[in-house]
This record gives structure tokens, C-alpha cells and sequence, in this order.
């Protein structure tokens, strides 16, 4: 997991040299709908959360997102108004056969099919009308890192083209500069968990966050349940405020990120509140301020919510952690779950 860490700031700036190109892969057919519906499992369903919050305001256009079990077996969205919509499939691999079956779904309703992979080959790749693939190359570990920041570039990228976006130049901009401050996150967060060792021994994790880092904090809790295989709760902040923080106690370990702007107030009003009653409370924020303890600093990237700067810290403790405790997070717990349960082509 180290090495594909190391390798996303290549990897995002390889995307956004090759986003013309990219882009031109688009025709009409996929273009000005009223409609996308995005579907992915794991880290790419967390993915497609992040992009559609960051677009929900750039358009009139709708962005939904399901899951694919709901998506083929409870949602009428593949089968209402074929000729506004398109179907965006995510799956890293291109193997999830709930995916692939949401492909074949939309095919037989005649709605334009979009598959992101990293795989021309994969099965899901091949079966999608389009297929774009992500350029992070092979990750074979269980717990994606490059490949779950490359789903949210690329869909993003995408996205800004067929709902016509007007803030494209200032998004690339910002993305730039934010694949820049990557070396320094990385070393800041190693920085961070060597200093806080205990951490690694941890029996539960609440991680908390608002807005676009709402699904920036689910894809945390994902790489700890992945990795540390310890139990989280993952709440937007004012549902957590709504029951879940009667688990705030002297022994609770919190993870929470905050943002300048919309919902900082309620979120400060919450990290004082929280410090006060745990020691273990981690901010990650775009906020400097004197608790260099309790607190990792990123860079304030406001037209993305700094998403990518905010997920780097998790990516790094769950590297780390799993180390001190004797375990190597690349290495699968159960290889043959995904065959066996029935939710992956071999």
C-alpha cells in the first residue's frame, strides 16, 4: 500500500495531462442529459458521493447515485425517461457483478452506458457502450488508495463536461495545487501516527465530517474496517450530534474533519465539545491554529473542500497502524470472499 500512496500525485497529475483527451472519448449521446445515475460498490460508491456533492450546486442537472443492489432491484431510475438519462458505472477492477448487472439493465431500456475502470479488458469495460479508463494502472490489494482518488478525478472531470460546468478552469487549478501538497500530507501524517502510536490499539473509531468530506469521511471509516478490521461509525456531523455522540466517552477515539466555511461553526462548537471529554480526538482541517497535537493541517482548496488532501491522513494510518500491530494491510484476509459470496467474476 505504500507504494501505490507514493504514486497518486503521478498518477492525478498523468489525469489531468491526459483530460483532453479524455474528454474528446465523449459524444453527444452523453452530453446535456437532465439526468446522470452513478452506481459503485466501496470505494467507488464513496467516490461518486464526493463528485456529486462537489457538482450539486454547479448544475440544474440531476446527479443520483445508488448502489447497485438497489439500483437493479428497488429503483425505478433505469426504467422512467430512458431518452434524459445516462448510466455511470464505477468499478476499479471491472469485475462487480452487481455493476455489470446494472449495465445490462440500462442497455435493455436503451439508456447510454459509461464504464470508468482500469481495465480495457475487464468484463465491465467491454460490456459498457463507453468505456474511459482511469489511468492508475494495477493495484492488487484489497484496500484501494490510487485508485479511489484517480474514480474521483476522472468522474469528476467527466462530470464538469456533460452537465457543462462553468468553474472547470478553476477546479483544474485547484486540483494542481492540491496534487502538489501530496509529499507534504503524506510526511505530515506519518508524522502524526508515529507520534501517536497508541492509536494502533484502538477498539472502535468514530469518524465524522460535513458536506463533500461527509463521503470523504466514509471512504476513512471503509480504509479502517479494511484494514485496522476494527469497528467505526461514520456519521455527517449533525447526525452524529442526533444520538451517536452519547458514545463520546474518555476512552473514544474521533476522527473529524473540518472545512472553512458552511458548517465550520457547528463543526468547531463539536471539536471542543468532543476534546473536552477524550483525549483521542483527531482533527484534520483546513484551519491552522496552535494544536499541533490534535491536529493535521491541509491546504484550503475550497472550490474542491480540499477531499484529496483531506483522505491521505486514513490512507496513512491504515498503512501504518495495521503494521504495528503485525499485520500488512496489502495482504488479503480472506482471498476467496468475493468468489464465494457471489459478488465478483474471478
Amino acid at each position: 500500500m505504500w507504494d501505490y500512496i507514493h504514486e497518486q500525485s503521478d498518477v492525478l497529475t498523468n489525469i489531468l495531462i491526459q483530460e483532453k483527451k479524455t474528454i474528446s472519448l465523449l459524444t453527444n449521446e452523453y452530453l446535456d442529459k437532465q439526468e446522470v445515475v452513478i452506481t459503485a460498490s466501496g470505494s467507488s460508491l464513496n467516490a461518486a458521493l464526493i463528485v456529486k456533492a462537489l457538482l450539486e450546486k454547479e448544475t440544474s442537472k440531476r446527479v443520483t447515485v445508488e448502489s447497485p443492489f438497489q439500483l437493479r432491484n428497488y429503483s425505478t431510475l433505469l426504467q422512467n425517461n430512458p431518452q434524459d438519462k445516462v448510466l455511470i458505472v464505477l468499478s476499479q477492477t471491472g469485475k462487480s457483478i452487481g455493476t455489470l448487472e446494472c449495465l445490462q439493465l440500462a442497455k435493455d431500456n436503451h439508456i447510454p452506458t459509461l464504464a470508468i475502470t482500469a481495465y480495457d479488458d475487464s468484463p465491465i469495460a467491454t460490456s459498457a457502450k463507453l468505456h474511459i479508463n482511469m489511468l492508475c494502472g494495477d493495484e492488487p490489494v484489497g484496500p484501494k488508495t490510487k485508485g479511489f482518488t484517480a474514480t474521483v478525478l476522472t468522474l469528476h472531470i467527466l462530470l464538469m463536461k456533460m452537465l457543462q460546468v462553468k468553474n472547470h478552469d478553476q477546479t483544474i487549478l485547484e486540483y494542481r495545487q492540491s496534487i502538489l501538497e501530496l509529499p507534504s500530507n503524506i510526511e505530515n501524517a506519518k508524522s502524526w501516527c508515529q507520534k501517536h502510536n497508541h492509536w494502533a490499539k484502538a477498539q472502535a473509531l468514530s469518524i465524522v465530517g460535513f458536506g463533500v468530506n461527509h463521503p470523504t469521511a466514509r471512504e476513512g471509516a471503509l480504509k479502517v474496517l479494511e484494514t485496522m478490521q476494527i469497528p467505526v461509525m461514520n456519521f455527517e456531523m449533525e447526525e452524529f450530534m442526533h444520538g451517536p455522540h452519547r458514545t463520546i466517552v474518555p476512552q473514544s477515539y474521533l476522527i473529524l474533519i473540518d472545512m472553512n466555511g458552511i458548517g465550520h461553526e457547528l463543526m468547531n462548537n463539536f471539536i471542543n465539545f468532543s476534546k473536552s471529554k477524550t483525549e483521542n480526538c483527531l482533527v484534520i482541517s483546513t484551519i491552522d491554529n496552535d494544536d499541533n497535537e490534535n491536529n493535521i493541517h491541509i491546504g484550503d482548496y475550497p472550490t474542491i473542500a480540499s477531499w484529496l488532501n483531506a483522505v491521505i491522513p486514513f490512507q496513512i494510518m491504515c498503512t501504518y497502524f495495521p503494521e504495528i500491530n503485525g499485520v500488512n494491510s496489502s495482504k488479503p484476509v480472506y482471498g476467496d470472499f468475493a468468489t464465494t459470496v457471489g459478488t465478483r467474476i474471478q
